[in-house]
């Protein structure tokens, strides 16, 4: 029959070294939170998207440390499901899109990416609106038939926010990136390593856009690292500047926000209203004849399960609609396009989603009222940068909370 060999592992093994124990019944699978991740394609003038080489530069998946020595790690991990392709950067097709990726995927949250080239630091963007998309996409379309009349069709109100806390995921943003980089620093020393060993060959649009492709990678290091500028880590740490912003821009990048923030507040609304009818039903009295109901034990219990199963599954369902209200956010990128740009906005983007998920697990909540007077605006977590916010003092609907 042949030796079927020692025991895997051999006994004593994983007392010693845990890492070679591969039975799960002490360590059991980590819950998977996923995140949906998109990316956008050229616009205007802009030919090459930053959005697009950060989303695509990312992991498949973001593991959590302990918060402290004395607490253990989250018992769940961050799951990356980034389009393999960059979005076309007209209105129908995020319409059509978005509700696809959704269905597909399922995701817990949706990040999309895009990019600000008036702006010079990171920006989360926390509201949109449902009116107003009447910039020309690269297809000269505007958003106001596949938008905003569908959208008012759909009884969607004209503001939707983002349901995160604020402070606390800037908070946690900032620090995640300044841990970040001082761990990965992208600094003129790494430039000079990087001359001496030339760079790995890298497929796609980043090596076609920085000659990194592998017919390059036998090139000699004055070719290959022509387009890599030494950026000192001060700079660096300067350019990864991580803020809030109250303005999208009324353009494709809103218009995908509001896209994704309604998918769910239909969601949250449908699965209410159909709960709500369930329980009217529920309610009603039983005008059966009780002997019709007397059954031995087994069918009974056989009846009461099957009976059981759909109300479960659609409490389950309504549960995880408004749980996911308002789990949407979308990530603003200046528009730099070289090496270190896009490993810093990489790093930037992996810790957006770790302060966006970890704040949401830990229990914080966007609370009541929403303040952009001049005041508030001026504080340094928010940026006004190519802003149309500047000739406005109160938005009314917002001065009420928004709409959730």
């Amino acid at each position: 029959m042949g030796d079927a060999g020692p025991p895997t592992p051999p006994p004593g093994l994983d007392a010693l070294h845990p890492e070679f124990d591969t039975t799960d019944s002490q360590h059991p699978p980590l819950r998977e939170v996923k995140v949906l991740v998109t990316g956008f394609g050229p616009f205007k003038s802009f030919l090459v998207n930053p959005s697009w080489l950060i989303a695509s530069s990312l992991p498949p998946e973001l593991y959590l440390e302990a918060p402290s020595s004395n607490s253990p790690a989250p018992a769940y991990k961050i799951r990356l499901i980034v389009h393999p392709e960059p979005i076309r950067v007209t209105y129908p097709v995020l319409t059509s899109l978005v509700p696809s990726l959704i269905k597909k995927h399922d995701p817990d949250y949706i990040l999309h990416i895009g990019m600000a080239a008036g702006r010079d630091c990171y920006s989360l963007e926390t509201r949109a609106h449902r009116d107003g998309y009447r910039i020309k996409d690269v297809d000269e379309g505007d958003g106001f038939s596949c938008g905003e009349v569908t959208w008012k069709r759909e009884g969607l109100p004209d503001l939707l926010m983002t349901e995160w806390d604020e402070d606390e995921v800037l908070k946690r943003w900032d620090e995640g990136v300044g841990k970040a980089l001082k761990a990965n620093p992208n600094d003129s020393t790494s430039n000079a390593s990087a001359a001496v060993h030339p760079p790995k060959p890298i497929s796609g649009p980043l090596g076609l856009m920085w000659s990194l492709t592998p017919s390059a990678a036998t090139a000699t290091p004055t070719t290959t690292t022509s387009s890599i500028a030494p950026v000192s880590r001060a700079d660096n740490r300067k350019r990864s500047v991580v803020k809030l912003s109250r303005d999208a821009g009324r353009f494709i990048c809103e218009f995908a926000l509001f896209e994704s923030l309604s998918r769910r507040w239909l969601d949250d609304a449908r699965h209410h209203r159909r709960g709500s009818s369930s329980e009217i039903e529920q309610s009603k009295p039983d005008t059966k004849n009780e002997a019709n109901n007397t059954t031995d034990d087994t069918s009974s219990t056989s009846s009461r399960s099957s009976s059981s199963s759909p109300e479960r599954d659609l409490g389950h369902r309504k549960r995880l609609a408004h749980e996911r209200l308002g789990k949407v956010a979308f990530l603003h990128v200046p528009g730099w396009t070289g090496v270190e740009d896009i490993a810093r906005g990489t790093i930037v983007a992996q810790e957006a989603i770790r302060a966006l998920v970890t704040s949401w697990e830990d229990g914080y909540r966007r609370s009541g009222r929403v303040d952009i007077t001049p005041a508030a605006l001026n504080q340094k977590k928010f940026t006004t940068q190519n802003s149309e916010i500047r000739s406005r003092v109160e938005d009314p609907v917002v001065a009420e909370g928004g709409a959730r």
